[in-house]
């Protein structure tokens, strides 16, 4: 739900904004390991706790391997990440240094993961996007009362 700017209280779930702009992704964190994710929130820009700078070159050197997603604490999506450039690296070298070419019903499977591969390039890029213009989201929470 999007509120105006100049709105100080959620209507709908009663959050103080001001208190969200002082919330940490250290406690976001604590929370997904405690199996709290209902404090969880996911926040555009960086907490106090995120460097931009670390969080950036992250992401262009080691994004197309889910390592943004690892710094900030989504560890399920840097998985899916992680998962298919091993996926793709295991295609390029079958293909490449060993020079063995599916064919067949294996080479249909190839092509799927060779495309869900191109998908995650394409996904790694945006995000290089997405944390220069501080529309990346950091999942943010409160300190527990």
């Amino acid at each position: 739900m999007k509120v105006p700017s100049e709105t100080i209280i959620c209507p709908g779930c009663q959050l103080n904004y001001h208190k969200f702009e002082s919330a940490t992704n250290k406690e976001a964190k604590t929370a997904y390991a405690e199996g709290d994710n209902d404090r969880v929130l996911m926040r555009k820009g960086m907490p106090s706790d995120v460097s931009k700078l670390k969080l950036l070159l992250l992401t262009i050197f080691l994004g197309f391997a889910g390592a943004q997603y690892y710094y900030v604490g989504r560890y399920k999506k840097g998985i899916f990440f992680s998962i298919f450039f091993a996926i793709g690296i295991v295609y390029a070298v079958v293909t490449n240094v060993l020079k063995i070419m599916p064919t067949g019903d294996l080479w249909e499977v190839f092509m799927f993961l060779v495309l869900i591969w191109g998908l995650v390039i394409l996904l790694w890029l945006i995000d290089i996007i997405n944390v220069a213009c501080n529309r990346f989201k950091v999942p943010v929470s409160l300190p527990r009362r």
